[in-house]
């Protein structure tokens, strides 16, 4: 290809003769190579004309080829440069070219749409600076539909897009022009990393885990995880309380939507099963596949496989099934589901309750008389061998009651009998008292400490014996 510009008007028809299209963004003319159709421009152009193609070199402004001989030996100027720059680049890229990326710091504003396209942020941080122009963006709207359109347009997604590579030589900057958009590449993308998070929780058995908890019969301390005023925050709310659902619900507001769904998410989790809940409800009004995909991240999915508590989750409405409603306990379509599932465990309950009664009952009719007759009797049996058991209970803790009446000593010190001790033991005999020795002594209304002057009776009995 060669790119031919400056003062063109005067060859325009001859330039349309060798099959030269005109470029009206970077004001030059574009002319498909060969050796006839270079020689036919440089006589256009003159010895060294503004042109760059193959094997041609780079020219600058006033006609001088910086790579010749006649270069000034003390290097090229800034402004040269820029536009040797801007003259490559336009060379090297005559064509829109498709551009892979991740969208960043995306601003709608009248007059466009202003992006950046970038690495993922794992590989780096480069980025590049990209413009939606109105005419472009309808173009696109026409063509793949509003509503696609809008959910590829968001920060943090994957894109692959058809753009015009332009240098902004006033900054020296590169830019990208966005002519066009590949939302196939987007949804493959996202089922990609979707698919590759659900594969790791598999082999780690984390897919199962809280499926495998047991839910309640009586579920009565509900937690709810939702965005705080939403509509699935109502619509749950009032279904519960339609239904006269007897418990209480716990509430936890988190992000549904955006970067904070990763942070916020987890938190209320953490939350809601240390306050003790017996089931958790995450949910959110639906959307698209791109709206959902901060349900697809690890951060959520791991939160949900430890939680202690079962999840249920109504987050994707129809189609678009999330990973954290793949890993949940349960999933339901909508808020409104999810807090009817919640009343159908109260119903189910009391409907097993209602037929064990009426098993019973039919149980009872069943039974002949003769039967009833033997339970009769097994029940009198039953009630004499407890009279019995209690009466010799009862009989033995009086017995207990008396012997410990027996080791009182109350009665015996009103009387103004008093009980010495010593060192902790109590002192029943005169043989364990010597002169100088301090006893406590046990009076009804308190106790005295007191030395031994002396003794009698010891030696009286030892005379005796």
């Amino acid at each position: 290809m060669i790119i031919v510009f400056g003062d063109t008007y005067r060859h325009r028809d001859a330039i349309k003769a060798l099959g030269g299209r005109y470029d009206g963004v970077f004001k030059n003319w574009q002319i498909p190579f060969s050796d006839d159709t270079l020689t036919m421009v440089q006589k256009m152009a003159g010895q060294r004309p503004s042109i760059a193609a193959p094997d041609a070199g780079i020219a600058t402004p006033d006609g001088k080829d910086p790579t010749s001989k006649g270069q000034d030996e003390r290097g090229i100027a800034i402004r040269d440069l820029v536009n040797a720059v801007h003259r490559t680049i336009t060379t090297g890229f005559p064509a829109p070219v498709w551009v892979i990326g991740e969208i960043e710091n995306l601003a709608v504003r009248p007059q466009g749409i202003f992006l950046n396209l970038a690495e993922p942020k794992s590989t780096g941080s480069l980025s590049v600076k990209a413009t939606i122009w109105p005419t472009a963006l309808e173009f696109m709207a026409r063509i793949h539909g509003e509503d696609t359109v809008r959910q590829i347009l968001q920060d943090g997604i994957q894109v692959r897009c058809l753009c015009r590579v332009g240098f902004y030589k006033d900054r020296a900057q590169l830019s990208l022009t966005i002519e066009n958009v590949d939302p196939v590449f987007t949804q493959g993308a996202l089922a990609l990393a979707r698919e590759k998070l659900l594969k790791e929780l598999r082999a780690k058995g984390l897919d199962r885990k809280n499926k495998m908890l047991a839910v309640p019969a009586f579920p009565l301390k509900v937690g709810l995880v939702s965005a705080d005023g939403s509509r699935a925050e109502s619509d749950f709310l009032h279904q519960l309380e339609s239904g006269g659902f007897p418990g209480s619900v716990l509430f936890a507001a988190a992000a549904t939507q955006g970067e904070e769904v990763k942070t916020a998410v987890p938190r209320a989790l953490t939350a809601l099963a240390e306050a003790g809940c017996d089931v958790v409800v995450i949910t959110r009004g639906g959307g698209s596949a791109a709206d959902l995909r901060w349900f697809d991240t690890p951060e959520v999915a791991y939160a949900i496989a430890d939680c202690p508590v079962p999840v249920i989750a109504a987050i994707g409405h129809h189609d678009d099934t999330c990973v954290a409603e793949e890993i949940c306990h349960s999933r339901e379509k909508t808020p409104t589901a999810a807090a009817q599932h919640i009343l159908n465990l109260f119903l189910a309950a009391r409907q097993r309750i209602e037929l064990a009664g009426i098993s019973l009952q039919n149980v009872m009719e069943r039974l002949s008389k003769q039967q009833l007759q033997l339970f009769a009797m097994l029940e009198g049996r039953l009630h004499a061998s407890a009279a019995r058991a209690l009466a010799a209970i009862a009989a033995n803790l009086a017995n207990i009651e008396a012997r410990l009446a027996g080791l009182d000593p109350s009665p015996w010190l009103e009387k103004g009998w008093t009980r010495l001790a010593a060192n902790g033991k109590t002192i029943d005999s005169i043989r364990s008292l010597t002169p100088g020795m301090v006893v406590t002594a046990r009076l009804k209304d308190g106790h005295a400490t007191l030395q031994v002057a002396g003794t009698t009776g010891a030696e009286a009995s030892k005379t005796k014996k």
